[in-house]
């Protein structure tokens, strides 16, 4: 019963309408149960005020009811009138029971209704801050339906009814495959569905979606999809935004690192150069006798061309630690790998007067990763165990790189040194960004090899005894591992 609140003009009628019955009941000789009709006024009454009202204005009418029987019948008692009385108070309190449940169904009804409107606002308002639309997708019929914020993510009307072609006809056309491989796995109702893909809409922007759905089933094992559709495009740049600056990162400290290794690359490339100069020579000499001795020509000429082979490997691996790109995973010899970088630092070690010892197990799997970034890996852990020994006597430095395969098949390698150790409480921070054991230490190094490691599926750790040394180690999965986790 819907209420009319504030009508001055019905609480006028009313006002009236009661007069009336009571001016037709009291002062006419009509033997009829005329205080019946204040059932009416009990029942406008509810339309108009609230519950003190209703219960007011009957209590109104059965005393007017009361008043107008006894002007007439307080001396002479009459039976007919008497039941009239009774029926006319019975038919007032009746109506005005029913008149105050309906009316407060009536609010129950109002309230649940205004209710749910506040929570489709509330659940809109936050659909929208937070980027996410729901759905409702059954099968086999097709029919979907799709939250206003749905509809807004893929560019539509929310007053337009969405179809699997509108889905489509959004979807990047590199992504239209995989949209329809998930339409056709919903149409079958199997199992969960987690699809991420790419929007293109009519002005051109692209968005990165991710829908997740699970099914429900009805009591007539009808299947239907309630799912919830992310935008996701902000973390997404954002994630290629920290990728691009990571990759500057591990560029900038591989080029700062060429620059500590400077002495040893010139001596890298100064070796096969004097080789090359020392054999042309001879070949020169072989060539000039009265009787040239050509397979010494011969051997010395091939002797330049393998020297000028080492130094061309020497300058491309320095050109690949100089080059700025994006990570290139590949099968690697991991073994490989650790020569080369070891080779790297041999001046370096020289200079720090640290001798070095390779313990290299044969027959190791290979690891899926990128040779530029593991190689800036190992020098720069070998380059820090260097450091941490610069206090040692002369002669007394030794570092140990290791390699071994565990258990679980994973490649493992263990640099260990003669240092001083490192402190117990530097420990937990020690792959922290900005934290440094050295005075002039920016505290990216070993950050950065942490986020190399861990991006090739890995993990790297440190373990020390104070005045024993430390080991830095790393472990990483092999290719076949690798690649049975993305079968």
């Amino acid at each position: 019963m819907t209420r009319v609140r504030g009508s001055p003009l019905l609480s006028i009628l009313l006002v009236g309408v009661t007069l009336l019955i009571f001016a037709v009941d009291a002062f006419t000789d009509l033997d009829v149960a005329i205080a019946v009709m204040y059932v009416v006024v009990v029942l406008l009454s509810a339309s108009v005020w609230g519950r003190r009202g209703v219960i007011l204005t009957t209590v109104l009418c059965l005393a007017l009811t009361l008043l107008a029987y006894g002007m007439i019948h307080v001396s002479i008692f009459s039976g007919p009138a008497s039941g009239r009385l009774m029926v006319s108070l019975a038919a007032i309190g009746i109506t005005a029971f029913l008149a105050l449940t309906g009316q407060a169904a009536t609010e129950r009804l109002l309230a649940r209704e205004q209710a749910l409107r506040r929570s489709e606002a509330f659940l809109a308002g936050t659909q929208r801050i937070s980027r996410t639309g729901s759905f409702s997708f059954t099968a086999p019929e097709a029919r979907l339906y799709w939250s206003e914020e749905a509809a807004r993510i893929y560019g539509y009307p929310a007053s337009q009814p969405p179809t699997v072609e509108m889905l489509l006809e959004r979807t990047m056309p590199d992504d239209r495959p995989l949209v329809r491989a998930a339409v056709e796995q919903v149409m079958r109702c199997e199992g969960e569905l987690d699809v991420r893909h790419r929007l293109q809409l009519p002005d051109g922007s692209i968005k990165y979606v991710h829908v997740l759905a699970h099914p429900t089933y009805d009591q007539d094992d009808h299947c239907e999809y309630l799912g919830a559709l992310m935008d996701v495009t902000a973390s997404v740049l954002a994630e290629q935004a920290l990728h691009e600056s990571q990759v500057q990162l591990a560029h900038v400290t591989r080029v700062t690192m060429l620059g500590e290794l400077a002495a040893s690359i010139a001596h890298e490339v100064n070796q096969p150069l004097a080789a090359i100069a020392t054999n042309g020579e001879a070949s020169l000499r072989w060539l000039n006798r009265p009787q040239p001795n050509l397979d010494e020509a011969c051997a010395a000429i091939a002797s330049l061309l393998e020297a000028s082979r080492r130094a061309t490997e020497v300058i491309q691996r320095i050109r690949a630690l100089a080059r700025r790109s994006d990570p290139n995973h590949l099968p690697l010899d991991f073994n490989a790998v650790a020569e080369e970088a070891s080779a790297l630092v041999r001046r370096e070690l020289s200079s720090h007067a640290v001798s070095l010892r390779l313990e290299l197990a044969p027959g190791l799997p290979p690891v899926y990763g990128d040779k530029v970034q593991l190689q800036q890996v190992l020098i720069n852990l070998m380059m820090n165990a260097m450091q941490a020994m610069q206090d040692c006597e002369a002669g007394n430095g030794s570092l140990l790189l290791r390699t071994a395969q565990d258990a679980d098949g994973a490649v493992q390698c263990h640099i260990t040194d003669s240092g001083p150790g490192i402190a117990t409480e530097h420990l937990p921070h020690l792959f922290e960004a900005f934290f440094s054991t050295k005075a002039d230490g920016m505290g990216m190094g070993l950050p950065i090899c942490r986020s190399i490691v861990e991006t090739h599926g890995g993990r790297i750790w440190a373990r020390s005894t104070p005045g024993q040394g430390a080991t830095l180690s790393l472990s990483l999965p092999s290719a076949a591992s690798v690649d049975t986790e993305d079968a």
